[in-house]
């Protein structure tokens, strides 16, 4: 039996023109040819429903018997075999959750378990799902961890033949159970992306749907296998294997090689004899029945419609292989499985004895992909070190650059602190509103939820009455068609009525009319004897002798002939003797009431044969209804459980803000105190100078020393003052910058976001002008990038390196520099040095206490602007928020999803579907 194939071609997407070579039900990628033929060829306007009902749906009915199926996926990568598999969400189902929810209402059908010849009992599903890529085995249905041994190995058994190691097996009970559990393994698969291109591309699913099922009276259960397999992409057919084990590794499309050959291989010996190597890959390994053995095997080729002719020449020639693979399934009974293990055992002591095995399937390899393996991981190796040392120096680079940042002195003073406490305002005023959003949206959460409770219950209601009417419809067509059939009866006796009654008075006429004959003959027969008597009287006169005895008496016969009229005349014909007996009447009223006897007799048979779907229904009816109450209770518990989290998320929230506030009012307060520790520092320096101004003028060297090293400890003092609230205001503009990058990374993510939105909304088909405004209308310029703090910090660096410079004059004009003041000895020009120092300490002090005005003044100046732009910002931040909003609850509307994020309720598709039912 040879593989079928199905084409399927998936639809344009924007701007994508269509190359393919399309005849009826054979496609090539010239007119020239060559061609391939399709059992059936799905355009772009097939639907996955088409190809489940036509050709998945008796593989399903195979698969229930007892035979081992396959259903093989394959095509170009971005043809949409996923999607063929899996569908779109939970409105366009694939061919996966068809096969489930068709299998467990199969199980479950009374045709399967009951009306069949063979009872089928017991029957156990099991899910197995594995994904194959770069030689690797991950079992999909496992939770992934941390710790290491995530990949399987491959075993043989005789039982099992060759399978996965300690592979997940999951007990279905259910299709919403099985649909879950696929799709949660389908999320499970490796999405990393290299060099050539995204893991999935090269990458193959494997999915496993296991049966066992008694038949009849046998104890041993019948196994079937229903296997799905995703093959990875086959637009690497067109190049040279060598070339791709050269480029890309030894093990990266191994699998796809592999099976290219198993498939040549199989297709050019169709003979039960043949013996083919599966060896070469797991893939071909784990498809050794689906590929040339016990199953069934059915194939869809998923097709672009703008594809490169080379690729999609060689995807034709490898689909026309597959075609001409031939396959043997049988029943899997328990007489062919022991069959089956006893061969397997064989084969597996054979190769012992010989030596052969069983090794590690895993590690099975050749000395040229083990020195390939080396020199690419060598090429790494030496690219890795490459990287390193490039990172190496851009670390360092980065290390000068910042500790040049470090250690150049900003005076970040008032303004960022006012700032902070402006941000510390408008992030109360923030988690207050976002307070009272919440409680808005609790209350939203609980009217939608009230409100779709009333919708379920009047859906049920609904429904009730929907099951009432077709109740009352269905009796009232029953009666409708007892009346009828009663009105013709009735017609009919009538008819049979008003023939009788014309008999009847037909009959009366006659007998009529013969009685007043035979009334009219009695009184002529009486004239007659009359006149005899009297002849005879005339001749016994005329004889004048006695009467002989042979002529009897006249009078006698006269008596005698008028008692026999008078009996004639008195025994009329009665109506009741006209009529028909008893037993001809009930012969009668059987022969019409037959009918109304079998009709009650088939009304009662169809009451007794409808009644136990009807009870059946109604105890479905009331499990349905308790299982709705239970939902909805366990959603209210739900919903409070939510709200007592975010009301606990908004208390720790509160916390936060205002440990940060206490926070900042702390560091305000050091800010205080060194100030106040600074202008102390300023002001003894300013009565030492005056001290030394108006004292004695006598010289002393010994007060002199001491003195020069006390203000030299105040100096160093302020020094230290300056440097620790330098390293504060750093800290606080590193913790800034930081939180700068947070947010511009959640903006980027906001932006890809909404670019991901109005990619699928385009893929779906839905008009440009419903999707809003681009996404470069929500870009921020450099200017708004660019906040108020990074323009402040920027102008302030400006002024220290102007007054650094300011200073380096000072000291040339002066003549004053660190060499001096190493070199200056105690009593060398004393009197110099110390007005020198007097002179500026007086020009320190009034140039600072002018500094410290000009400073005070235009930081009450900035911080005004500061509170504009803060202003403005926060009505930007609002304005493009609203927008945001909008923007992404109307993208949520248009693909079907709700405002939260979730899919739109199971009762309103279902009231839909109803609706397009009745």
């Amino acid at each position: 039996m040879n593989i079928d194939l199905i084409g399927k071609i998936r639809p344009s997407l924007r701007a994508e023109a269509e190359n393919i070579v399309v005849e009826g039900q054979r496609v090539a990628a010239h007119p020239r040819g060559p061609y391939l033929n399709f059992q059936q060829l799905y355009r772009k306007d097939g639907t996955n429903l088409d190809v489940y009902r036509n050709h998945v749906e008796n593989l399903l009915d195979l698969y229930i018997a007892g035979f081992n199926v396959c259903l093989l996926v394959m095509g170009e990568s971005g043809s949409g075999k996923t999607y063929t598999i899996t569908g779109e969400g939970t409105t366009k189902n694939g061919l996966v959750p068809m096969i489930f929810d068709a299998l467990f209402s199969k199980l479950a059908g009374e045709r399967y378990m009951q009306d069949t010849k063979v009872r089928r009992q017991n029957p156990q599903v099991e899910l197995e799902m594995y994904e194959v890529y770069n030689e690797l085995i991950k079992d999909l249905l496992q939770v992934p961890s941390g710790a290491t041994g995530a990949f399987l190995e491959l075993g043989e058994t005789a039982e099992k033949g060759v399978h996965v190691k300690n592979g997940t097996h999951m007990l279905l009970k259910d299709a919403a159970q099985a649909t879950t559990e696929f799709r949660q393994g389908l999320n499970r698969r490796t999405e990393s992306t290299t060099d050539y291109g995204p893991a999935q591309h090269n990458a193959a699913t494997l999915i496993h749907i296991d049966l066992n099922m008694t038949f009849g009276e046998n104890p041993q259960p019948t196994k079937a296998c229903f296997t799905i397999v995703e093959l990875p992409g086959l637009e690497k057919l067109s190049d040279d294997p060598n070339h791709l084990r050269q480029k890309e590794g030894p093990a990266l499309s191994k699998a796809l090689i592999a099976l290219n050959q198993v498939v040549t291989s199989l297709s050019s010996n169709p003979f039960p004899d043949r013996v083919i190597s599966y060896g070469d890959s797991k893939l071909t390994q784990l498809l050794r029945e689906e590929l040339g053995g016990n199953c069934k095997t059915r194939g869809i080729l998923c097709l672009k419609p703008q594809i490169d002719p080379a690729v999609l020449t060689s995807v034709l020639q490898f689909s026309t292989r597959v075609t001409q693979v031939k396959n043997f399934p049988v029943v899997n009974d328990s007489f062919a499985q022991h069959l089956i293990t006893q061969y397997r055992a064989q084969i597996i002591d054979l190769r012992q004895q010989s030596g052969i095995g069983p090794a590690p399937m895993a590690r099975v390899t050749n000395v040229g992909d083990i020195k390939e393996t080396i020199r690419q991981l060598e090429t790494e190796n030496l690219r890795l070190l490459d990287d390193n040392e490039r990172l190496r120096n851009r670390i360092e680079s980065m290390q000068s650059k910042f500790g040049n940042i470090a250690n150049t002195k900003t005076d970040l003073s008032q303004q960022l602190l006012l700032t902070e406490e402006e941000k510390l305002k408008i992030s109360q005023s923030l988690v207050e509103m976002q307070i009272e959003n919440n409680k808005i949206r609790e209350e939203a959460e609980a009217t939608k939820f009230e409100l779709t409770n009333k919708i379920l219950i009047l859906e049920n209601e609904l429904m009730e009455a929907q099951a009432e009417k077709d109740k009352n419809s269905k009796t009232a067509r029953n009666a409708k068609d007892r009346l009828t059939e009663m009105e013709k009866d009735r017609k009919d006796l009538a008819d049979e009525y008003v023939v009788l009654k014309t008999n009847y008075l037909a009959m009366v006429r006659e007998h009529e009319k013969e009685t007043k004959r035979n009334e009219d003959l009695s009184v002529e027969l009486l004239n007659l004897v009359n006149a005899k008597a009297a002849l005879m009287k005339q001749i016994n006169a005329m004889v004048d002798g006695e009467p002989s005895a042979s002529m009897g008496d006249p009078d006698a016969e006269v008596s005698r002939v008028k008692a026999l009229v008078m009996q004639n005349s008195s025994r009329k014909i009665r109506t009741e003797d006209i009529t028909g007996t008893d037993k001809d009447r009930e012969s009668v009223e059987k022969a019409l009431f037959a009918n109304r006897k079998r009709f009650e007799g088939e009304m009662d048979r169809i009451r007794k044969e409808h009644g136990d779907d009807r009870n059946r229904l109604e105890t479905k009816v009331e499990t349905m209804q308790k299982e709705l109450t239970d939902a909805r209770n366990l959603a209210r518990e739900r919903q409070h459980k939510i709200a007592e989290l975010n009301a606990a998320l908004i208390m720790v929230r509160g916390d936060k803000e205002q440990l940060e506030m206490q926070f900042n009012r702390l560091q305000h307060k050091v800010k205080d105190i060194g100030e106040d520790f600074r202008s102390r520092l300023v002001k003894y320096v300013e009565d030492i100078s005056e001290y030394v101004d108006k004292g004695s003028g006598v010289p002393d060297a010994k007060r002199e020393k001491r003195l020069r090293q006390y203000v030299d400890q105040m100096l160093k003092d302020m020094t230290m003052s300056h440097k620790e609230r330098e390293e504060q205001l750093s800290h606080a503009a590193q913790q800034y910058r930081d939180a700068k990058r947070d947010i511009a990374h959640k903006y980027e993510e906001l932006l890809v976001a909404y670019r991901n939105l109005r990619l699928t909304c385009e893929m779906r088909g839905i008009d440009p002008v419903d999707m809003g405004p681009d996404e470069h209308h929500f870009k921020l310029s450099d200017q708004e990038i660019n906040s108020a703090h990074l323009k402040e910090i920027s102008r302030l660096k400006n002024e220290l390196t102007s007054l650094r410079s300011e200073l380096d004059s000072i000291k040339l004009k002066f003549g004053i520099g660190d060499d001096d003041l190493k070199n200056l000895k105690p009593g060398e020009k004393s009197l110099e040095t110390w007005a020198a120092v007097r002179k500026q300490l007086r020009e320190f002090t009034l140039n600072t206490q002018q500094q410290l005005e000009d400073e005070r003044t235009r930081l009450m100046s900035e911080n005004e602007v500061l509170k504009e732009q803060l202003r403005e910002s926060q009505n930007y931040i609002d304005i493009h928020l609203a927008r945001y909003k909008q923007e992404v609850v109307k993208l949520r509307r248009l693909l079907g999803y709700d405002e939260d994020g979730g899919v739109v309720a199971v009762t309103d598709r279902n009231t839909k579907s109803k609706n397009r039912r009745h």
